[in-house]
């Protein structure tokens, strides 16, 4: 009798222990599927795969590079996509690729600060990777002559020449890296609206103009006007700091570039 009933608890015991099993197993693999999946669309989920893996072992991965200022960051952008964000979504459904996009913006870069960075090792080896460059660089040398009332006429052409230089020196380093990626600078637009004098726009007018020559010598590079976009709609395409994009003013920008870039053989 007592035989039988130790054989018996053994029994109950075994069928405990396997039932636990089989709820820890369940429950194992409902902690390791995170909830936050189901929320997550597939052009998210496949940015991710491509951002955790080395550009070589990505399949048919277009690698874009973003340098630059505040606007190449996309900052004010209430969903933190910023135009390279947006163009990046386009280009994956039209094409129905994979794209890696790194950006390496700094908040408040000017053009010599930029030209640091291309000269880095780090971003050598990026620009080498990229199959696209997209730059915005410049607004924030305009931008102190607004609240500089007393630099000089010949100050802000000392200012001007400096910034195209360093543009050349941009280009001509990230050409001796990659000579087949294609190169999106991003031009100025005026934030301020009437705020600032006909000579403070003539400049803004100038430096687009300048750097749009330096940029045509290029074949495989296109300078995108933004001028236009934002001269009768700042208030429909600024955030509150009246400087920056917001979500559709930098969506208005990736938009300019996809017809830019349609009409770019």
């Amino acid at each position: 009798m007592l035989k039988k009933l130790t054989i018996g608890f053994v029994v109950i015991a075994a069928g405990i222990v396997l039932l636990l099993s089989i709820f820890g197993i369940k429950e194992a693999a409902s902690l390791t599927s995170s909830p936050v999946d189901k929320y997550i669309s597939k052009s998210s989920k496949e940015t991710v795969v491509s951002k955790k893996n080395n550009y070589d072992t990505v399949s048919n991965s277009y690698n874009i590079l973003v340098m630059g200022d505040s606007l190449a960051k996309g900052t004010g952008d209430e969903k933190g996509k910023g135009f390279s964000g947006y163009f990046a979504d386009y280009f994956r459904v039209k094409n129905n690729r994979n794209v890696r996009l790194d950006n390496i913006a700094v908040n408040g870069d000017v053009s010599n600060g930029l030209l640091q960075i291309v000269k880095n090792k780090d971003t050598e080896n990026l620009i080498k990777k990229s199959n696209m460059i997209f730059i915005s660089i410049g607004g924030n040398e305009v931008s102190k002559f607004k609240f500089e009332g007393n630099v000089s006429a010949a100050d802000l052409k000392d200012t001007e020449n400096k910034y195209l230089n360093n543009v050349r020196d941009i280009f001509r380093l990230i050409r001796d890296n990659n000579s087949k990626c294609t190169i999106v600078f991003i031009g100025l637009y005026n934030p301020f609206g009437s705020s600032i004098g006909t000579d403070k726009i003539e400049l803004l007018n100038s430096w687009n103009y300048q750097t749009q020559n330096i940029i045509s010598v290029d074949s495989n590079a296109v300078f995108i006007p933004t001028y236009d976009l934002f001269e009768y709609d700042t208030e429909k395409y600024l955030t509150i700091d009246n400087f920056h994009p917001n979500s559709s003013g930098y969506k208005a920008i990736a938009q300019r570039i996809e017809e830019v870039l349609k009409n770019h053989k």
